[in-house]
């Protein structure tokens, strides 16, 4: 058995898989009527100030965006797993209770949307804290699950699991299985995993989908990569993985709204507009067809289908 997590907080060393203690799930779903649920994920964020000014407000934007999604939800009857930013349920908490108040379920998204890895222990802690916080305060339900914001869980910061756990997470959806310029760990397993942890603790790591088809990985998960790939391509996808495994997408409340960058178009670059725009129109036209043709659920939900829970 490897050992556990080394390179955590005390050091800035960095780790590789095989310094990792993972325990593979066994994947058991509790019927063959229960096992096609893709959990429909949904990171909560105000996008001027999530991609461009950390220090910028939460704008009633966030509001409005969210609303479209939960619109798009209840046409097709789904439930979703809603990872909220913590300014965000600090600014609007009414928003949050009403997500709630759907049926949908309440996870963290950190506070601040500023980067894991640019923390020190101590700062994330604080961030963990908070973004607990301001969510449990505005809905009044417990928050277990978290994931980071930009997947900023990697190799060089995997000590982030320890205090995820020491805060009182006990699942974790920040690591991407597969290597970007900006994120990524390569070679992650693309299956659920119990990661045993240096400071006695265990956390459970779910990642989004990744389709590995002919040895390649293929990011299906959503964000730019559902803006970029074709429909009919993401339903194959999600249908291979859901055959073997939990499949996890995400999106973003701005995501629904074709409009949103024209708001900033005098204020930011152009090279941040195209990459931001391209493929915005056609973002929830895709969102439809996938939820007429795939069953979708919430996090939680899924996770206990599948005997992980």
């Amino acid at each position: 058995m490897n050992k556990g997590i080394t390179g955590h907080s005390k050091s800035n060393k960095q780790s590789d898989i095989s310094s990792i203690q993972l325990s593979e799930m066994t994947l058991v779903p509790d019927s063959i009527d229960q096992i096609a649920k893709i959990a429909f994920t949904i990171d909560v964020e105000d996008w001027y100030q999530s991609c461009i000014d950390f220090d910028a407000p939460i704008t009633v934007q966030v509001v409005i965006n969210t609303e479209r999604v939960m619109a798009v939800l209840d046409h097709y009857n789904t439930k979703a797993t809603f990872f909220i930013q913590g300014l965000v349920a600090e600014t609007f908490p009414n928003l949050i209770r009403s997500i709630l108040a759907e049926g949908h379920e309440l996870q963290s998204h950190g506070y601040s949307h500023r980067p894991l890895h640019k923390m020190d222990r101590k700062a994330l802690q604080t961030e963990l804290e908070r973004s607990r916080k301001t969510i449990e305060d505005a809905a009044g339900v417990r928050v277990s699950a978290f994931r980071a914001q930009d997947f900023t869980i990697g190799l060089d910061n995997l000590w982030a699991l320890e205090v995820l756990a020491e805060t009182g997470f006990k699942v974790d959806s920040s690591i991407f299985p597969f290597k970007t310029h900006r994120y990524g760990i390569s070679g992650w397993p693309l299956t659920p995993q119990r990661i045993q942890l240096q400071n006695g603790a265990e956390i459970l790591e779910v990642p989004v989908a990744i389709w590995s088809f002919g040895g390649i990985r293929i990011p299906v998960a959503g964000g730019g990569y559902f803006r970029l790939i074709p429909g009919v391509v993401l339903e194959k996808s999600l249908r291979s993985i859901l055959s073997k495994q939990p499949a996890v997408i995400y999106c973003h409340p701005y995501e629904f709204n074709t409009q949103e960058l024209d708001y900033f178009n005098e204020q930011i670059n152009r090279v941040t507009i195209f990459s931001q725009g391209i493929g915005r129109k056609s973002f929830v036209g895709k969102i439809n067809y996938l939820l007429r043709q795939l069953p979708f659920g919430r996090f939680d939900q899924v996770l206990e289908t599948w005997g992980i829970l």
